[in-house]
Protein backbone atom coordinates (compact mmCIF):
# COMPACT_ATOMS: atom_id res chain seq x y z
CA UNK A 1 0.00 0.00 0.00
CA UNK A 2 3.12 2.22 0.72
CA UNK A 3 4.30 1.53 -2.40
CA UNK A 4 1.46 2.69 -4.50
CA UNK A 5 0.56 5.58 -2.21
CA UNK A 6 4.15 7.47 -2.50
CA UNK A 7 3.67 6.88 -6.59
CA UNK A 8 0.70 6.86 -7.79
CA UNK A 9 -2.03 9.26 -5.36
CA UNK A 10 -4.17 11.47 -7.76
CA UNK A 11 -2.80 15.24 -7.69
CA UNK A 12 -4.82 16.84 -10.80
CA UNK A 13 -8.32 15.23 -12.09
CA UNK A 14 -11.32 16.35 -13.82
CA UNK A 15 -15.20 15.34 -14.35
CA UNK A 16 -16.53 13.87 -17.50
CA UNK A 17 -20.55 13.45 -18.54
CA UNK A 18 -21.50 12.02 -21.50
CA UNK A 19 -18.06 12.09 -22.36
CA UNK A 20 -17.86 16.03 -21.67
CA UNK A 21 -15.71 17.50 -19.26
CA UNK A 22 -17.89 19.33 -16.57
CA UNK A 23 -16.60 21.92 -13.58
CA UNK A 24 -16.81 20.10 -10.03
CA UNK A 25 -19.76 22.35 -9.27
CA UNK A 26 -21.88 20.53 -11.48
CA UNK A 27 -20.60 17.55 -10.96
CA UNK A 28 -21.78 17.42 -7.24
CA UNK A 29 -24.92 18.80 -8.55
CA UNK A 30 -25.40 15.54 -10.63
CA UNK A 31 -24.12 13.53 -8.07
CA UNK A 32 -26.53 14.80 -5.65
CA UNK A 33 -28.85 13.96 -8.26
CA UNK A 34 -27.91 10.02 -8.46
CA UNK A 35 -26.23 10.70 -11.92
CA UNK A 36 -23.24 9.25 -13.12
CA UNK A 37 -20.50 11.22 -13.18
CA UNK A 38 -16.55 10.11 -14.38
CA UNK A 39 -13.73 11.03 -12.49
CA UNK A 40 -11.01 10.94 -14.78
CA UNK A 41 -7.25 11.63 -13.61
CA UNK A 42 -4.84 13.89 -15.30
CA UNK A 43 -1.69 13.55 -13.33
CA UNK A 44 -0.29 11.35 -10.46
CA UNK A 45 2.38 12.33 -8.50
CA UNK A 46 5.44 10.48 -10.49
CA UNK A 47 4.00 12.63 -13.48
CA UNK A 48 5.47 15.65 -11.54
CA UNK A 49 9.60 16.25 -12.19
CA UNK A 50 9.72 17.98 -8.92
CA UNK A 51 8.09 15.45 -6.55
CA UNK A 52 9.84 14.24 -4.01
CA UNK A 53 8.82 10.76 -1.81
CA UNK A 54 10.21 8.85 0.62
CA UNK A 55 9.69 5.74 2.04
CA UNK A 56 11.03 4.50 5.36
CA UNK A 57 11.88 1.40 7.98
CA UNK A 58 13.19 1.21 11.65
CA UNK A 59 16.59 -0.79 9.89
CA UNK A 60 17.94 -1.66 6.23
CA UNK A 61 17.28 -5.17 6.66
CA UNK A 62 13.66 -4.68 7.16
CA UNK A 63 13.94 -2.27 4.37
CA UNK A 64 15.24 -5.16 1.52
CA UNK A 65 13.67 -7.75 3.10
CA UNK A 66 10.09 -5.77 2.93
CA UNK A 67 9.48 -3.02 1.40
CA UNK A 68 11.70 -2.99 -1.64
CA UNK A 69 10.55 -6.04 -3.50
CA UNK A 70 7.04 -4.56 -3.51
CA UNK A 71 8.36 -1.30 -5.18
CA UNK A 72 10.06 -2.89 -7.40
CA UNK A 73 7.24 -5.02 -8.83
CA UNK A 74 5.13 -1.78 -8.81
CA UNK A 75 7.64 0.29 -9.83
CA UNK A 76 9.09 -1.59 -13.03
CA UNK A 77 5.64 -1.02 -14.56
CA UNK A 78 6.28 2.85 -14.51
CA UNK A 79 9.49 2.52 -15.98
CA UNK A 80 11.33 3.31 -12.78
CA UNK A 81 15.00 3.20 -12.97
CA UNK A 82 16.57 2.11 -9.04
CA UNK A 83 19.91 4.02 -8.38
CA UNK A 84 21.93 1.95 -5.88
CA UNK A 85 24.08 4.64 -4.85
CA UNK A 86 21.57 6.69 -3.87
CA UNK A 87 18.90 4.29 -2.52
CA UNK A 88 16.24 5.95 -5.11
CA UNK A 89 14.02 4.88 -8.08
CA UNK A 90 14.03 7.74 -10.64
CA UNK A 91 10.58 8.20 -12.83
CA UNK A 92 10.89 9.37 -16.24
CA UNK A 93 9.59 12.45 -15.87
CA UNK A 94 12.11 12.87 -13.13
CA UNK A 95 10.33 12.27 -9.72
CA UNK A 96 12.19 10.32 -6.53
CA UNK A 97 11.27 7.89 -4.40
CA UNK A 98 14.05 7.05 -1.86
CA UNK A 99 14.17 4.03 0.20
CA UNK A 100 15.88 5.17 3.71
CA UNK A 101 16.14 3.84 6.79
CA UNK A 102 16.13 5.58 10.50
CA UNK A 103 18.39 3.04 12.87
CA UNK A 104 19.37 5.65 15.30
CA UNK A 105 18.86 9.33 15.97
CA UNK A 106 22.05 10.22 13.82
CA UNK A 107 19.79 9.01 10.50
CA UNK A 108 17.46 10.65 11.50
CA UNK A 109 18.80 13.79 11.27
CA UNK A 110 19.57 13.09 8.08
CA UNK A 111 16.08 14.22 6.82
CA UNK A 112 15.55 16.96 9.22
CA UNK A 113 15.03 19.70 7.04
CA UNK A 114 14.60 17.63 3.90
CA UNK A 115 11.60 18.92 1.35
CA UNK A 116 9.90 15.86 0.63
CA UNK A 117 5.79 15.50 -0.86
CA UNK A 118 5.18 12.49 0.45
CA UNK A 119 6.67 10.57 3.75
CA UNK A 120 5.80 6.98 3.91
CA UNK A 121 6.72 5.08 7.27
CA UNK A 122 6.28 1.05 7.39
CA UNK A 123 5.97 -0.35 10.62
CA UNK A 124 5.51 3.21 12.42
CA UNK A 125 4.73 1.23 15.82
CA UNK A 126 8.93 0.66 15.70
CA UNK A 127 9.70 4.32 16.29
CA UNK A 128 9.10 6.87 18.72
CA UNK A 129 6.45 9.80 18.56
CA UNK A 130 9.07 12.76 18.86
CA UNK A 131 11.15 11.11 15.78
CA UNK A 132 7.68 11.08 13.51
CA UNK A 133 6.56 13.94 14.80
CA UNK A 134 10.59 15.90 13.54
CA UNK A 135 10.36 14.27 10.76
CA UNK A 136 6.53 15.44 9.85
CA UNK A 137 8.31 19.09 9.54
CA UNK A 138 10.06 18.11 6.78
CA UNK A 139 6.39 17.38 4.40
CA UNK A 140 6.19 20.48 2.32
CA UNK A 141 6.04 21.99 -0.71
CA UNK A 142 5.90 25.18 -3.09
CA UNK A 143 3.73 23.30 -5.58
CA UNK A 144 0.17 23.89 -5.12
CA UNK A 145 -0.61 20.26 -6.55
CA UNK A 146 1.82 18.41 -4.49
CA UNK A 147 0.23 18.97 -1.52
CA UNK A 148 2.39 16.72 1.37
CA UNK A 149 1.25 13.84 3.15
CA UNK A 150 2.48 11.60 5.82
CA UNK A 151 1.11 7.87 5.72
CA UNK A 152 1.75 5.45 8.70
CA UNK A 153 1.09 1.90 8.51
CA UNK A 154 1.42 -0.30 11.65
CA UNK A 155 0.31 -3.17 13.63
CA UNK A 156 -0.77 -2.77 17.21
CA UNK A 157 2.07 -3.16 20.22
CA UNK A 158 5.83 -2.17 20.11
CA UNK A 159 6.83 1.09 21.25
CA UNK A 160 5.27 3.39 19.23
CA UNK A 161 1.50 1.53 20.47
CA UNK A 162 0.58 4.05 22.64
CA UNK A 163 1.38 7.10 20.68
CA UNK A 164 -0.46 5.73 17.59
CA UNK A 165 -3.99 4.72 19.54
CA UNK A 166 -3.68 8.42 20.94
CA UNK A 167 -3.43 10.00 18.11
CA UNK A 168 -4.90 8.44 15.48
CA UNK A 169 -7.14 5.44 16.68
CA UNK A 170 -8.75 7.29 19.40
CA UNK A 171 -9.20 10.81 17.62
CA UNK A 172 -10.61 8.60 14.35
CA UNK A 173 -12.29 5.57 16.41
CA UNK A 174 -13.68 3.20 13.43
CA UNK A 175 -16.98 1.70 13.01
CA UNK A 176 -17.86 -1.53 12.42
CA UNK A 177 -18.86 -2.08 9.10
CA UNK A 178 -21.55 -5.24 9.58
CA UNK A 179 -22.14 -7.96 11.95
CA UNK A 180 -18.98 -10.16 11.97
CA UNK A 181 -18.42 -12.58 9.32
CA UNK A 182 -17.66 -16.03 8.83
CA UNK A 183 -14.84 -17.50 7.40
CA UNK A 184 -15.38 -21.19 6.47
CA UNK A 185 -11.74 -22.13 5.08
CA UNK A 186 -10.00 -20.53 8.48
CA UNK A 187 -13.03 -21.73 10.99
CA UNK A 188 -13.08 -18.14 12.01
CA UNK A 189 -15.28 -15.06 12.75
CA UNK A 190 -13.96 -11.64 12.12
CA UNK A 191 -15.36 -7.79 11.88
CA UNK A 192 -14.68 -5.44 9.29
CA UNK A 193 -14.62 -1.95 10.08
CA UNK A 194 -14.98 1.55 8.53
CA UNK A 195 -13.08 4.42 8.95
CA UNK A 196 -14.55 7.19 11.07
CA UNK A 197 -14.68 10.55 10.28
CA UNK A 198 -11.16 12.86 10.16
CA UNK A 199 -9.78 14.56 13.02
CA UNK A 200 -8.64 18.23 12.23
CA UNK A 201 -6.57 19.82 14.99
CA UNK A 202 -6.50 23.69 15.78
CA UNK A 203 -3.93 23.78 13.49
CA UNK A 204 -6.18 22.55 10.39
CA UNK A 205 -3.97 19.52 10.40
CA UNK A 206 -6.30 15.86 9.23
CA UNK A 207 -5.97 12.96 11.00
CA UNK A 208 -7.53 9.73 9.32
CA UNK A 209 -7.34 6.17 10.57
CA UNK A 210 -7.86 3.66 7.93
CA UNK A 211 -8.48 0.01 9.87
CA UNK A 212 -7.55 -3.08 7.64
CA UNK A 213 -6.87 -6.94 8.53
CA UNK A 214 -5.49 -9.85 6.84
CA UNK A 215 -9.16 -10.48 5.38
CA UNK A 216 -8.88 -7.03 3.95
CA UNK A 217 -6.20 -8.88 1.55
CA UNK A 218 -7.70 -11.38 -0.98
CA UNK A 219 -3.89 -11.95 -2.89
CA UNK A 220 -2.58 -13.15 0.99
CA UNK A 221 -5.09 -14.94 1.54
CA UNK A 222 -5.07 -16.78 -1.75
CA UNK A 223 -1.24 -16.92 -2.03
CA UNK A 224 -0.23 -18.28 1.89
CA UNK A 225 -3.48 -18.94 3.37
CA UNK A 226 -1.33 -20.76 6.52
CA UNK A 227 -0.56 -17.35 7.32
CA UNK A 228 -4.26 -16.94 9.03
CA UNK A 229 -3.51 -20.09 10.55
CA UNK A 230 -0.92 -19.13 11.75
CA UNK A 231 -2.58 -16.04 13.41
CA UNK A 232 -4.98 -18.00 14.76
CA UNK A 233 -2.73 -20.42 17.16
CA UNK A 234 -1.18 -17.34 18.87
CA UNK A 235 -1.93 -16.42 22.69
CA UNK A 236 -5.08 -14.45 22.80
CA UNK A 237 -3.40 -10.86 23.05
CA UNK A 238 -1.53 -11.40 20.44
CA UNK A 239 -4.45 -13.28 18.30
CA UNK A 240 -6.86 -9.80 19.06
CA UNK A 241 -3.75 -7.68 18.16
CA UNK A 242 -2.85 -9.32 14.52
CA UNK A 243 -5.68 -10.81 13.60
CA UNK A 244 -8.09 -9.21 14.82
CA UNK A 245 -6.52 -5.74 14.36
CA UNK A 246 -7.45 -4.80 17.88
CA UNK A 247 -5.61 -1.66 19.52
CA UNK A 248 -7.20 -1.74 23.17
CA UNK A 249 -5.08 -4.93 23.90
CA UNK A 250 -1.21 -4.55 24.21
CA UNK A 251 1.16 -7.45 24.20
CA UNK A 252 4.57 -7.35 25.66
CA UNK A 253 4.00 -5.06 28.95
CA UNK A 254 6.70 -5.56 31.31
CA UNK A 255 3.85 -3.70 34.35
CA UNK A 256 1.51 -6.74 33.80
CA UNK A 257 0.56 -6.45 37.29
CA UNK A 258 -1.03 -2.96 36.24
CA UNK A 259 -4.59 -2.32 37.25
CA UNK A 260 -5.92 0.90 37.11
CA UNK A 261 -8.67 0.05 39.76
CA UNK A 262 -5.80 -0.18 42.03
CA UNK A 263 -3.14 1.76 41.23
CA UNK A 264 -5.10 5.09 40.35
CA UNK A 265 -6.88 6.97 43.23
CA UNK A 266 -8.96 10.08 42.78
CA UNK A 267 -7.29 13.52 43.47
CA UNK A 268 -10.01 14.48 45.76
CA UNK A 269 -8.90 11.54 48.08
CA UNK A 270 -5.03 12.52 48.32
CA UNK A 271 -4.63 16.28 48.83
CA UNK A 272 -1.91 18.20 50.20
CA UNK A 273 -2.87 19.79 53.10
CA UNK A 274 -6.06 17.89 53.49
CA UNK A 275 -5.22 13.73 53.83
CA UNK A 276 -1.49 14.07 53.68
CA UNK A 277 1.53 17.21 55.37
CA UNK A 278 4.93 17.28 55.68
CA UNK A 279 4.34 15.37 59.63
CA UNK A 280 2.41 12.71 58.17
CA UNK A 281 4.34 11.88 55.08
CA UNK A 282 7.96 12.24 53.95
CA UNK A 283 8.04 14.06 50.47
CA UNK A 284 10.28 13.93 47.47
CA UNK A 285 11.00 15.11 44.06
CA UNK A 286 12.26 12.59 41.56
CA UNK A 287 13.71 13.18 37.68
CA UNK A 288 14.83 12.02 34.60
CA UNK A 289 16.88 14.46 32.74
CA UNK A 290 16.52 15.58 29.11
CA UNK A 291 16.22 18.62 27.26
CA UNK A 292 15.01 17.28 23.40
CA UNK A 293 13.57 14.36 24.94
CA UNK A 294 11.19 15.58 28.01
CA UNK A 295 12.59 16.28 31.48
CA UNK A 296 10.40 14.76 34.15
CA UNK A 297 9.61 15.41 37.90
CA UNK A 298 7.57 13.20 39.86
CA UNK A 299 6.09 14.66 43.26
CA UNK A 300 5.59 11.60 45.55
CA UNK A 301 4.18 11.55 49.59
CA UNK A 302 5.91 8.02 51.49
CA UNK A 303 3.93 7.22 54.99
CA UNK A 304 5.71 5.75 57.85
CA UNK A 305 4.50 1.95 56.30
CA UNK A 306 6.97 2.56 53.12
CA UNK A 307 3.45 3.13 51.05
CA UNK A 308 4.16 5.93 48.05
CA UNK A 309 1.73 7.58 46.23
CA UNK A 310 3.09 10.26 43.42
CA UNK A 311 0.88 12.71 43.84
CA UNK A 312 2.12 15.46 40.73
CA UNK A 313 3.80 15.58 37.80
CA UNK A 314 5.65 17.72 35.61
CA UNK A 315 6.69 16.85 31.97
CA UNK A 316 8.51 19.25 29.34
CA UNK A 317 10.79 19.17 26.47
CA UNK A 318 12.59 21.80 25.41
CA UNK A 319 14.14 23.65 28.56
CA UNK A 320 17.78 23.99 29.58
CA UNK A 321 18.35 22.94 33.34
CA UNK A 322 18.42 26.89 34.34
CA UNK A 323 14.40 26.80 33.38
CA UNK A 324 13.84 23.69 34.44
CA UNK A 325 14.78 24.11 37.94
CA UNK A 326 12.77 27.49 37.94
CA UNK A 327 9.56 25.83 36.43
CA UNK A 328 9.65 22.95 39.61
CA UNK A 329 10.15 25.67 41.94
CA UNK A 330 7.76 28.28 40.56
CA UNK A 331 5.18 25.24 40.28
CA UNK A 332 5.51 23.46 43.61
CA UNK A 333 4.99 27.22 45.23
CA UNK A 334 1.89 28.07 43.29
CA UNK A 335 0.21 24.84 43.60
CA UNK A 336 1.63 23.54 47.13
CA UNK A 337 3.41 26.59 48.41
CA UNK A 338 5.95 24.34 49.43
CA UNK A 339 9.90 25.42 48.94
CA UNK A 340 12.65 23.25 48.19
CA UNK A 341 13.52 22.53 51.76
CA UNK A 342 10.21 20.82 52.32
CA UNK A 343 11.21 17.89 50.10
CA UNK A 344 13.52 15.22 52.15
CA UNK A 345 15.50 13.99 48.99
CA UNK A 346 15.47 15.41 44.98
CA UNK A 347 16.88 11.86 43.34
CA UNK A 348 17.74 12.56 39.86
CA UNK A 349 18.75 10.61 36.41
CA UNK A 350 22.51 10.56 37.07
CA UNK A 351 22.71 12.19 33.72
CA UNK A 352 22.21 15.76 35.71
CA UNK A 353 25.97 15.11 36.68
CA UNK A 354 27.37 15.81 33.06
CA UNK A 355 29.06 19.01 32.94
CA UNK A 356 28.47 20.01 29.43
CA UNK A 357 27.59 23.88 29.94
CA UNK A 358 29.07 26.65 31.01
CA UNK A 359 28.65 29.31 33.63
CA UNK A 360 31.20 32.38 34.37
CA UNK A 361 33.71 30.58 32.44
CA UNK A 362 33.81 27.06 34.64
CA UNK A 363 31.89 23.99 33.60
CA UNK A 364 28.38 23.49 34.73
CA UNK A 365 26.32 20.32 34.44
CA UNK A 366 22.85 20.12 35.16
CA UNK A 367 22.97 19.81 38.77
CA UNK A 368 24.65 22.74 39.32
CA UNK A 369 21.97 25.03 37.46
CA UNK A 370 19.68 23.08 40.10
CA UNK A 371 21.72 23.83 43.50
CA UNK A 372 22.07 27.64 42.63
CA UNK A 373 18.61 27.78 42.90
CA UNK A 374 18.21 25.74 46.15
CA UNK A 375 17.54 22.08 44.96
CA UNK A 376 20.50 20.39 45.96
CA UNK A 377 19.93 16.66 43.60
CA UNK A 378 21.31 13.77 45.07
CA UNK A 379 21.93 10.86 42.38
CA UNK A 380 19.94 7.73 41.57
CA UNK A 381 20.77 4.77 41.20
CA UNK A 382 21.47 3.90 37.61
CA UNK A 383 20.81 -0.42 37.77
CA UNK A 384 18.42 -0.70 35.53
CA UNK A 385 17.05 -4.20 36.29
CA UNK A 386 17.31 -3.55 39.85
CA UNK A 387 15.40 -0.72 39.42
CA UNK A 388 12.83 -2.45 37.25
CA UNK A 389 12.35 -5.35 40.26
CA UNK A 390 11.92 -2.49 42.95
CA UNK A 391 9.18 -0.74 40.25
CA UNK A 392 7.31 -3.93 39.60
CA UNK A 393 7.04 -5.44 43.18
CA UNK A 394 5.84 -1.64 44.56
CA UNK A 395 3.15 -2.26 41.81
CA UNK A 396 2.16 -5.75 42.76
CA UNK A 397 -1.34 -5.93 44.16
CA UNK A 398 -1.20 -8.05 47.50
CA UNK A 399 -4.34 -10.10 48.69
CA UNK A 400 -5.20 -7.73 51.41
CA UNK A 401 -4.70 -3.74 51.66
CA UNK A 402 -3.17 -1.57 48.24
CA UNK A 403 -0.02 -2.02 46.64
CA UNK A 404 2.85 0.05 47.51
CA UNK A 405 2.86 1.95 44.64
CA UNK A 406 -0.02 4.16 43.56
CA UNK A 407 -0.62 7.56 41.53
CA UNK A 408 -3.43 10.28 41.77
CA UNK A 409 -5.60 10.46 38.74
CA UNK A 410 -4.19 14.22 37.74
CA UNK A 411 -0.72 12.16 36.92
CA UNK A 412 -1.75 11.61 33.09
CA UNK A 413 1.62 11.23 31.68
CA UNK A 414 2.34 8.15 34.60
CA UNK A 415 -0.91 6.87 34.09
CA UNK A 416 -0.77 6.76 30.25
CA UNK A 417 2.86 4.98 29.73
CA UNK A 418 3.30 2.63 32.84
CA UNK A 419 0.42 0.18 31.48
CA UNK A 420 1.89 -0.07 28.24
CA UNK A 421 6.21 -0.17 28.70
CA UNK A 422 7.26 -3.19 26.46
CA UNK A 423 10.26 -5.63 28.06
CA UNK A 424 13.61 -5.20 26.29
CA UNK A 425 13.25 -7.19 23.08
CA UNK A 426 16.44 -9.12 24.25
CA UNK A 427 16.19 -8.81 27.98
CA UNK A 428 12.66 -9.41 29.49
CA UNK A 429 13.85 -7.97 33.16
CA UNK A 430 14.49 -4.83 31.37
CA UNK A 431 11.98 -1.64 29.83
CA UNK A 432 12.80 -1.23 26.19
CA UNK A 433 14.59 1.65 26.25
CA UNK A 434 12.96 3.15 22.96
CA UNK A 435 9.74 3.27 24.76
CA UNK A 436 8.57 6.29 26.34
CA UNK A 437 10.04 5.21 29.96
CA UNK A 438 10.54 8.55 30.82
CA UNK A 439 8.40 8.65 33.64
CA UNK A 440 9.44 5.39 34.37
CA UNK A 441 13.18 6.05 34.66
CA UNK A 442 12.19 9.04 37.09
CA UNK A 443 10.04 6.14 39.21
CA UNK A 444 13.24 3.41 39.65
CA UNK A 445 15.95 6.11 40.28
CA UNK A 446 13.55 7.29 43.30
CA UNK A 447 11.64 3.71 44.43
CA UNK A 448 15.66 2.22 44.57
CA UNK A 449 16.74 4.61 46.98
CA UNK A 450 13.18 5.45 48.98
CA UNK A 451 11.60 2.04 48.98
CA UNK A 452 14.86 -0.30 49.93
CA UNK A 453 12.97 -2.75 51.77
CA UNK A 454 11.22 -3.84 48.87
CA UNK A 455 14.58 -5.83 47.61
CA UNK A 456 14.36 -7.83 50.29
CA UNK A 457 11.63 -9.59 50.01
CA UNK A 458 11.72 -13.14 49.99
CA UNK A 459 9.43 -16.45 49.53
CA UNK A 460 7.62 -14.63 46.63
CA UNK A 461 5.59 -16.33 43.58
CA UNK A 462 8.14 -17.90 41.14
CA UNK A 463 9.01 -16.11 38.12
CA UNK A 464 11.81 -13.51 37.66
CA UNK A 465 9.66 -10.68 38.33
CA UNK A 466 8.88 -12.27 41.60
CA UNK A 467 12.85 -12.88 42.11
CA UNK A 468 13.98 -9.97 43.88
CA UNK A 469 17.72 -10.44 45.53
CA UNK A 470 18.29 -13.39 47.61
CA UNK A 471 20.17 -11.69 50.08
CA UNK A 472 19.15 -9.37 52.99
CA UNK A 473 20.49 -5.89 53.46
CA UNK A 474 22.46 -5.03 56.57
CA UNK A 475 21.33 -2.80 58.84
CA UNK A 476 17.70 -0.91 60.23
CA UNK A 477 15.84 1.90 57.48
CA UNK A 478 14.67 4.55 58.99
CA UNK A 479 11.24 5.36 57.22
CA UNK A 480 12.37 9.33 56.57
CA UNK A 481 16.10 8.30 55.75
CA UNK A 482 15.44 5.44 53.14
Amino acid sequence: MLAWKAALIPRAYHYERLRRKIEPDEARKLKAEGKAVKTVVDAVSIDFPDYIGILMRRTFPQLERNLKPECDKLYKLYNAKWQERNKCYVFPSGAKIYLVHCQDRRALDNYIGGNYNFIGVDEANQFPEDWIEELSTSARTDNELLQPQICLTSNPGNIGHIWLKRKFIDRCPPTPAAKPLYSEEFDVYYQRHKSGEPFVDEEGISYHFIPATVFDNPTLLKNDPNYVRKLKNLNPVLKAMWLEGRWDVFAGTFFANWNPMHHVIPKAHFQYGVHFKKNTHTLYRFYDYGTKAPFVCLFAAVDRDQNMIIFDEITETGLSASKQVKMVNEYTWENYKLKPDDFDDDIADPAYWTKHSEKEGALYSPADFYSDDGIFLSKGNNDRKAGAKIVYEGLEVPDEGEPRIRFTENCLQCIETFPNLPSAENDPEDIDTKSDDHHYDALRYGSLKVLPSLAIYENRKKGWRYRIGQSKSSGSTNWKTA
